[in-house]
Order: C-alpha cells, then structure tokens, then sequence
C-alpha cells in the first residue's frame, strides 16, 4: 500500500471523525467480507493480508493475497461509532498488482476495454427487491403493491433505510412496497459500473443491519424465492453506456441506435450462459418460472415486462436485463452483462424483432415459430451452459471459471442428493441455506 493511498484515507478517517477503519472486500461467492483496524495500526501498517482459499479463491497452497482500499470509497459506517470503511482491491503479495480474479478488478477491466475502444463508460442502476420477515420467516404484514401506511407495516424500517443510505452518500431514486405480501423494492441512481456495484453491496449490509438494529425479531432477505406462491426477489438492471457528451444506446429521444441494438443481440446470445453468474444458486430458478413477471425467455421488447431485456417505452436511453437475482456477485454479473453486449456490438449481431408480445401466453408451438427460446430451467441447466462458454472463461479467466463451475455443481449436487427441484416447494434445506442472502 502506497504512502500516498494511505495518507489520503487518514485524512477521510479524521475529517469524519474515525478512530477505526473496515476495509470490505468481496469473495467469489458474492458476500462482504472485512478487517478492521484501529487508525493508529492503519497509519503503521504496510499491507493486510488474507487467505484467499476461505473466501472461495485460488487453492490453499498459493492462495494468500493483500487487500488495498480504494481511498474514494472512503465513508462512514452508520451503525458503528468511530468507524469507516473503505472498498478494496485484491493484490498480489509479491507483486502488489491487482490480481486477475478480483471481481472490482474484473469488472474495471472490461469497461476499460469498453472506454479504451469507444470512449465510453459502463453505468448500472440495479433495482433491489427484498422481503421484510420475522424471525420465524413469516411476512411482517400482507402489504402488497405501493401499499401505504399502516398496511404497510415495514414502511418505516424502508425509511429508515434510506435514511442510513444518505449518510453514506448512496444515491437512489425510488423506493415502495412490492407486490409480495411484505416485500419492498429500492431504486438506485445510475453510477459507474464499479461503484454501482459497491453501491449493491454497502446496500444488502445497510439494509440487515437497520433491521438488526431497529426490530425486535425482523429479518432482510434478499433470497430469490423465499416463499412458492408468492412473488421472488430479483434485481433488475437498467444498463447505459456513455461518453462524456454522448449516449452510446441513444440515436435520437425515442430511438435505439445501433449501438444499443448490437448490444442487445449480445446480450441475448449469450443470455444462456451467462445465467449461471445472474442466477447462481439452486433458489434462484424457483424465482424464473412463468406468469410472475420474472423473465422466462430470451427475447427483448419495448415496455415489455415479460422480457428479458426490456426498453422502457418512456426512455430509450437505457436497456433493463430483468433475470439477475441479490444471490450474484454483482461484479461478475456487471461484467458478463457488459462482455456479452460488447461482443454483440463488436460482430455487429443483430436482435431479432422486439417482442410485442407475452411469451407467457404462448404455446410451445407458438414460441418456436417465433424463435423464441427459454432461459435455463435449473442451476444444472445454466452451467452446462457456463462451463462451455468462451466468453465466461476470457472474463473470468479458466480458473476461476472452472472453480466456479465446480463450486456450483457440488452444490447442485448437495440438493439432489435429498430432494428433487422438480417438487414445487421452497425446501428446509434452501431456506437454511440462502434465508441470509
């Protein structure tokens, strides 16, 4: 760690009001993870150290690296007196490089690609959905859509929230109730795709821990289908690519130009192997089923909610891939989503016609006529997908797409080994284990 990134964070941490710094980063599985220490340490200190092997890297033998923070994510930690935190970069301990299976590292590299080629900057405003429960997993109240007070019950804990975001300069647009019985949706501003993912991050921390410390017994969970009967958790995400004066997906106020087009087509043709990093967990394909309005097929549409990819028909300027779930790695999604559009732009691939339809309504003979093919049904189905794919193993790097892949196969394989996902239930076992996503 240089003088310079050092001296710079202990002049965030006194002008705040710290005494102490967590340094966040994040592991391949998706989750925050972090070190604290005191500022009298940091200021001393040359690197910390972690092992990567606990946190789902590189094998054991080979697998320490350090931590550098990012001295512009510098903020205050709300819940926590004196405190900081800062977002950090993986490095090498010999070289003191970012390492190639950082996920900050991976995604900063493909927008570098995507400046160095166009100029331009990857930004992404991810919609978050979450359900408000109690401790023993039941909705706090039956408030459905845009419901207010006082049927909506987790109004305030929402409030509170968004309040707790402000202190950390998080920047959102919307937020209300959604249509599941308790839960609720948060809207964000559109950021660089590196500190929207951050943002994602600092989020999912935010939101538990002002449940934690504000309710008796109420819990957050971003957990794709917490319940078989009732609406799933996905994270939507509205994509815009920019230059400093230019709109890269905006040909005039109501048109896509090519551009965005070509993106479009790469996005879709990759959308099936892709799915394994959006929609990573056994859970997340009880969430992508028919008629709830979460993406089922590979098609794209104007004001069409039923999409994977939706054009919002009051503004043409952005593209929403509607299949992502709070279980990814916002890193890797961010940069799989970008990789594919890229690829599409760069061979010029074109998207078939924009649906002016719902697929849901279709019948099986219908959606062939139409070209129209489905997402992968299971967590098996989409990396088989994954594991052959190209353009995973050259954003990722091999070997950390083959530890993905095998991480998730055994994870698979955990479930079925005692219950089969073809039974419509949300399981013991899924609840146990991703109730805390």
């Amino acid at each position: 760690m240089s003088a310079e990134i050092r001296g710079t964070i202990i002049k965030k941490m006194e002008k705040i009001g710290s005494k102490y710094l967590l340094l966040q980063f994040t592991g391949a599985d998706g989750n925050l993870k972090g070190v604290e220490l005191s500022k009298r340490a940091f200021s001393k200190i040359e690197q910390v150290g972690v092992d990567g092997s606990s946190i789902g890297f590189l094998r054991t033998k080979r697998s320490d690296m350090i931590i550098v923070p990012d001295p512009s994510t510098v903020t205050l930690v709300p819940w926590q007196d004196n405190t900081a935190c800062a977002f950090c970069d993986l490095r090498s301990t010999d070289t003191h490089e970012r390492i190639a299976i950082d996920p900050r590292g991976i995604l900063s590299e493909v927008n570098r690609s995507l400046y160095d080629e166009f100029n331009a900057n990857y930004y992404a405003r991810p919609e978050m959905e979450f359900y408000i429960l109690t401790s023993d997993l039941k909705p706090v109240d039956t408030a459905t859509y845009m419901a207010l007070p006082p049927r909506d019950r987790g109004y305030f804990v929402r409030k509170m929230i968004i309040e707790t975001l402000e202190l950390v300069n998080l920047p959102f647009k919307t937020f209300h109730s959604e249509v599941g019985k308790s839960q609720h949706e948060i809207e964000f501003q559109a950021l660089p795709a590196v500190a929207a993912a951050d943002g994602v991050q600092m989020f999912k921390q935010v939101a538990k821990m002002v449940a934690l410390n504000n309710t008796e017994d109420w819990i957050i969970s971003f957990m794709p289908k917490p319940f078989i009967d009732d609406s799933g958790n996905g994270m939507h995400i509205h994509q815009m690519v920019k230059g400093a004066k230019t709109d890269l997906f905006q040909e005039s106020v109501n048109d896509l130009s090519e551009f965005a087009l070509h993106f479009i087509a790469g996005q879709l043709k990759h959308a099936s192997e892709i799915t394994a990093i959006t929609n990573p967990i056994v859970n997340s394909y009880r969430r992508l089923v028919p008629r709830i309005e979460a993406p089922v097929y590979i098609n794209w549409g104007i004001a069409n909610r039923t999409a994977l990819i939706r054009v919002p028909g009051y503004e043409s300027g952005r593209l929403e891939y509607r299949a992502a779930d709070a279980a990814s790695n916002i890193y890797f999604t961010l940069a799989m989503l970008l990789a594919a559009g890229l690829e599409g732009v760069r061979k010029k691939i074109e998207p078939p016609s924009a649906a002016d339809f719902d697929a849901d309504l279709l019948s099986p003979r219908k959606l062939k006529e139409k070209n129209v093919e489905l997402l992968p049904r299971t967590l098996i189905d989409a990396l088989d997908a994954f594991n052959k794919s190209k353009l995973a193993k050259s954003v990722l790097g091999k070997e950390l797409h083959q530890e993905f892949y095998e991480a998730r196969k055994l994870e698979w394989e955990h479930f079925t080994s005692q219950y089969s996902f073809e039974k419509k239930e949300i399981t013991p076992w899924e609840l146990d284990r991703y109730i805390d996503c």
